[in-house]
């Protein structure tokens, strides 16, 4: 099982990674032409994005994945009922958007305001839909190598058109949102294609109401989750922007969250792998055995993560002054490392809900996401406007950690939890572990070649041990 996901989870992983890694590497090209105020616009008009994205499904992308699972002869047919409502339901989201752009775009933009909204109510309207059931459809029937080719070409794209629209254009902020679009167009025409032509899903406009209530009664209490995800990655903009912190200091945290953001994608391809597992194993019958290879995997996974994030981190300084043609924003990588340790929770979050959502507790989840995103933002109100932008760093790794471990002690999970996953012992491997990277963050090169010798044996180690564990279970 664990070499089947993995490789699912590098096919993701690297489709999507090998253009953001590309992307990663023309920042000593781009960042010549760009400045703090730059990344302080393109950080604060993504946040009220993605606060609004929040909205765009309704949380109905967890009844696909569940009715894939369960009805596997007759989901086309759910889903092209639920697909014909979102299609109605963009309608209303595309207007919605455009309202908060409108008052959320800084002043600084100027007519550009205008041309961003456009961009973006197009994008809402025409392509999130396709999107989405696309990329859930491979997901679930884990065929990945088709997204992810289709990923992997969306990629290249945007980051050419970066290059050209920022270095060459030299139009700023604007050439991100420029090549966004094309990308998502492209996408989208891709995805036309296989969906509608091939697998034949076309949405049905004439959906039955009784379904899509039923299928609120699932979905809608998962969108205080899904909006935790903005409210831990994204809203410490939006607060800035509320607090009136000036452009600039907003883009050198920008440029260090950016760094958050590269691996939280990364990591994206191992939760779309890992997924369809997680929920195969929890219908099994042999509910022991399948919770020991749920918790190995997570185990593996978890410990994966820590080497993983230890080892850019502890570069991190030296990625900073390698990538960023700007002196300025060089000096954010301390915060990189703060929040990039944050992101290293993924696996235990992931073995926790998934249970949740097996088990249609979905009601349950805002208790571990969204409460964790309220805090980041209640706890940047008060220490930002005290400490800056510092603070930020601090709070979201808090509420990560929160996020992360504090689903294994409610009681909705504890009543179908066969095996203890010992959360707290993580949490302490978690926290240690940034104390420890963020003290050698300056040690001198060949101190930092003789950790990184040892942190990959550790890893070698750690793929070896959890792939004989798993071998000893069920398989799937």
């Amino acid at each position: 099982m664990l070499r089947k996901l993995l490789s699912h989870a590098a096919i993701y992983g690297l489709s999507a990674q090998v253009p953001r890694l590309a992307g990663v590497l023309t920042l000593p090209i781009i960042t010549r032409y760009l400045t703090a105020a730059d990344y302080g616009v393109a950080g604060v008009v993504m946040a009220y994005i993605a606060a609004a994205t929040v909205l765009h499904s309704l949380g109905l992308s967890v009844v696909l994945m569940n009715s894939f699972v369960q009805h596997p002869k007759r989901f086309k047919w759910v889903w092209r009922q639920l697909h014909g409502f979102m299609v109605v339901w963009s309608v209303v989201y595309a207007g919605l958007l455009s309202v908060i752009l409108y008052f959320g775009i800084p002043d600084e933009t100027g007519a550009n305001k205008w041309i961003i909204m456009l961009l973006h109510g197009i994008t809402a309207l025409v392509f999130m839909n396709t999107d989405l059931v696309g990329n859930l459809f491979y997901q679930m029937s884990q065929r990945p190598l088709p997204a992810a080719l289709r990923n992997f070409a969306i990629g290249v794209i945007v980051v050419v058109l970066n290059v050209y629209t920022i270095a060459y254009l030299k139009l700023g902020y604007m050439g991100w949102f420029y090549a966004n679009f094309v990308g998502s167009a492209a996408g989208f025409l891709v995805y036309a294609y296989t969906l509608y032509g091939k697998e034949k899903l076309w949405p049905i406009l004439n959906f039955k109401w009784h379904r899509i209530r039923r299928s609120f009664k699932i979905s809608l209490p998962v969108i205080p989750d899904q909006f935790s995800y903005f409210l831990l990655e994204t809203s410490d903009r939006l607060v800035m922007d509320v607090l009136r912190v000036p452009l600039p200091r907003i883009g050198f945290y920008n440029i260090a969250s950016n760094f958050g953001s590269y691996f939280w994608a990364a990591t994206m391809g191992v939760v779309q792998a890992a997924t369809p597992f997680y929920m195969q194993l929890h219908t099994k019958s042999d509910r022991k055995a399948a919770a020991l290879e749920a918790r190995n995997l997570t185990f593996g996974l978890q410990a994966l993560f820590l080497l993983v994030t230890f080892l850019i981190c502890l570069w991190m300084k030296e990625i900073f002054l390698l990538l960023i043609a700007n002196a300025e924003l060089q000096g954010a990588y301390p915060l990189g490392i703060i929040i990039l340790m944050g992101f290293s929770f993924r696996p235990m979050h992931v073995a926790a809900t998934s249970l949740l959502v097996h088990k249609e507790k979905t009601r349950a989840l805002w208790k571990v996401s969204f409460i964790a995103g309220l805090a980041n933002v209640l706890l940047n109100l008060v220490f930002v406007p005290v400490y800056g932008v510092e603070a930020a760093a601090v709070t979201t790794f808090a509420s990560l950690m929160y996020m992360g471990y504090s689903g294994f002690f409610m009681k909705e999970y504890r009543q179908f939890a066969i095996v203890s996953y010992y959360p707290l012992l993580w949490l302490a491997a978690t926290v240690a572990t940034l104390a420890v990277v963020y003290t050698l963050a300056d040690v001198n090169l060949m101190v930092k070649v003789t950790i990184t010798a040892v942190v990959l044996v550790a890893l070698l180690a750690t793929l070896l041990k959890y792939k004989s564990a798993l071998t000893q279970h069920v398989k799937v």
